[in-house]
């Protein structure tokens, strides 16, 4: 209750303070109410007779509400539905019919705050006065027509779901790290230190938390998120996360926050697939594969550990990370650029294929590019076309010139079946093949480098850098 203390210095009854009255004169009180219905447009107020001239003119979470005691209200009959607002301008709760409100009026405006945690649960929270038959305004029960709620005063549409709220699990080294915890685990000092994460709860399981471990702030973000126990053959039971996550942590591993996520879904496929594999079938790899052996952690190795609580704060390097996970997730920039960089490494990784689509032209810029980690070694380099190409060029023309000698005169070169290799016009043979004219003739280079023709053997769509000129020494 809002009030104010009034003054009069003729009437003081409290020992040692001048002017002042114990009589408090009220401003406004909050009254108990019951939802009737939640109002999602105009439309919604129109359907029931409500004149939107009276209301708002943005509808949001505008509910209708009747007054479970007399309130600020006459009573003596049945009350009408009461139009409220919600009191608090930045935030407003999930509500609908059913829940229970505390209200209060304004000036000539209705608020309410709510609904009440009845339950302390975020999907069931029910009217603990609600009563079809009774408004406790009467002294008699008036029949009312509740063949469109359940016994509790919910809608029957509205499904009611078996959802834990929003908890803080318990790490001891998280949340005391560094020797820092005074007194044991579980003693009285220890207990008294836990502090509670600011929770926003829908009401079928998605919630956002802004929590803390230690000094160490953490945002997660939930959406259908429950931990399934996996149990395997041999009686082992694992844990698993599903629905859609997105994690903000500054201090721990990803398994520590997320139970059981230690093995990401590339790997974890080629795993099971490789407990099948036939010989001679490619096995896979797990992602970062390729990269150099070398650091701790190794850089080849996706390392899951990132972030682990260290033994001392000296030792502890590895801080803030972003998990987010879900059964699909999609990246699209409508406008404008999806930029992704990295300090380090850039690992992709997939557990059947990777494709690469796009209208314009694909640029890698390396230092080195290699085709299998194997590649590493340097022993198969690539060939470059137009160098090739100057190459053959010059042999066949040195075979187009090339003549034997018989009896100290020059004859030119023949094939088998004694046609000079020098002829301008391939004759019929057993496997056709092309002259040395016509051959010199396929392997002249390109008019202009955009045009289609030169040896077929070059790609008209894939090219490849020259080799840098080695630096000079000074």
């Amino acid at each position: 209750m809002a009030h104010h203390i009034r003054i009069d210095p003729k009437n003081v009854n409290i020992t040692g303070v001048d002017n002042l009255d114990s009589t408090i004169l009220s401003e406004f009180t909050f009254h108990h109410g019951h939802v009737e219905q939640a109002i999602t447009s105009k439309k919604d107020l129109k359907t029931i007779g409500i004149n939107p001239k009276n209301i708002p003119n943005d509808v949001s979470q505008v509910i209708l509400i009747t007054s479970t005691f007399q309130g600020v209200l006459p009573s003596g009959y049945l009350k009408n539905k009461i139009v409220c607002q919600p009191l608090l301008r930045g935030f407003s709760d999930s509500i609908t019919r059913g829940d229970s409100v505390i209200y209060t009026k304004i000036g000539d405006i209705f608020f309410y705050l709510g609904p009440l945690n009845t339950k302390n649960n975020p999907n069931y929270s029910p009217n603990q006065y609600y009563n079809p038959n009774l408004n406790t305004n009467l002294n008699k029960k008036i029949s009312i027509d509740d063949r469109k709620d359940k016994p509790d005063g919910y809608n029957v549409n509205y499904r009611r779901l078996k959802v834990n709220k929003a908890n803080k699990k318990i790490m001891y080294d998280l949340d005391s790290p560094f020797g820092t915890r005074v007194g044991d685990i579980d003693s009285e000092a220890e207990l008294e230190s836990r502090h509670t994460d600011l929770a926003l709860e829908g009401r079928h399981n998605n919630s956002i938390q802004l929590g803390s471990r230690f000094l160490n702030p953490y945002i997660t973000i939930k959406n259908n998120n429950t931990i399934k126990v996996n149990q395997s053959d041999d009686g082992e039971e694992t844990l698993s996360n599903n629905g859609s996550i997105i994690g903000l942590l500054s201090l721990g591993s990803t398994e520590q926050f997320f139970s059981g996520y230690n093995l990401l879904s590339s790997d974890k496929r080629i795993g099971e697939e490789y407990q099948s594999i036939q010989e001679g079938q490619y096995p896979g790899y797990r992602i970062n594969f390729g990269n150099d052996e070398i650091g701790e952690p190794r850089e080849d190795v996706f390392n899951s550990e990132f972030g682990k609580l260290q033994e001392s704060a000296n030792n502890q390097s590895e801080f803030d990370q972003i998990i987010m996970f879900s059964d699909r997730i999609t990246f699209d920039a409508q406008k404008n650029d999806l930029t992704m960089a990295a300090y380090r490494n850039i690992n992709l990784g997939a557990g059947r294929n990777f494709t690469i689509t796009n209208k314009g032209f694909s640029v890698i810029e390396s230092e080195n590019i290699y085709l299998g980690k194997t590649a590493k070694n340097k022993s198969e380099p690539m060939v470059l076309g137009e160098e090739l190409r100057k190459m053959l060029e010059d042999i066949t023309k040195i075979l187009k010139n090339a003549h034997a000698l018989v009896q100290g005169v020059p004859v030119p070169l023949t094939d088998a079946l004694g046609a000079p290799l020098n002829r301008s016009k391939s004759v019929a043979l057993e496997s056709p093949i092309l002259t040395l004219t016509e051959i010199v003739t396929q392997l002249e280079s390109r008019t202009d480098l955009n045009s289609d023709d030169g040896p077929n053997f070059m790609s008209h769509h894939h090219y490849i850098e020259t080799n840098r000129l080695k630096p000079t020494q000074e």
